[in-house]
């Protein structure tokens, strides 16, 4: 009766571990990701420089993911560059790895920094966008209002 009972186990055991087996290997490429940013400040003065930092962050890792930077200036004047004074240009892009100061410790977790001086007398407003090689792209809209005179008093 024993060994009957074993068996049946056995068989049991054997038909749930052979029947959850799935020969198909699911490998991913293409994750998704956000782009988010530190707290930045609500107003700026004309001539005046901010720091912007920003977070890539991605769903996974996968090594031949390729990211690009870029940013479409909607209000106002300005200059975008990175750590090493490098001005990004206006509705281009940049590949991310060539933007200095770029923390990939965590390769889902991705940090850098750019810069934005206003050079107008008017609210700007920036939109930024990260697009990978998969054709997948994010959007953040950064806004800085006009420091008035005023509030300085």
């Amino acid at each position: 009766m024993k060994n009957v009972l074993y068996i049946c186990i056995g068989a049991l055991l054997a038909a749930l571990a052979f029947s959850s087996c799935n020969d198909g290997i699911d490998i991913r490429q293409d994750y998704d990701f956000s782009l988010s940013s530190w707290y930045l400040q609500k107003q700026i003065a004309t001539g005046e420089t901010v720091e912007i930092r920003f977070y890539l962050d991605r769903e996974g890792d996968y090594e031949k993911a390729e990211y690009e930077i870029g940013y479409i200036q909607m209000e106002g004047k300005g200059e975008v560059s990175d750590s090493e004074g490098i001005k990004l240009v206006n509705r281009e892009v940049r590949p991310l790895t060539e933007v200095p100061g770029l923390d990939t410790e965590n390769p889902v977790k991705q940090v850098f920094t750019l810069f934005y001086r206003s050079t107008s007398a008017r609210r700007s407003e920036l939109k930024f966008f990260v697009r990978d090689n998969f054709g997948r792209e994010r959007e953040m809209t950064v806004t800085f209002d006009l420091e008035s005179t005023t509030a300085k008093e």
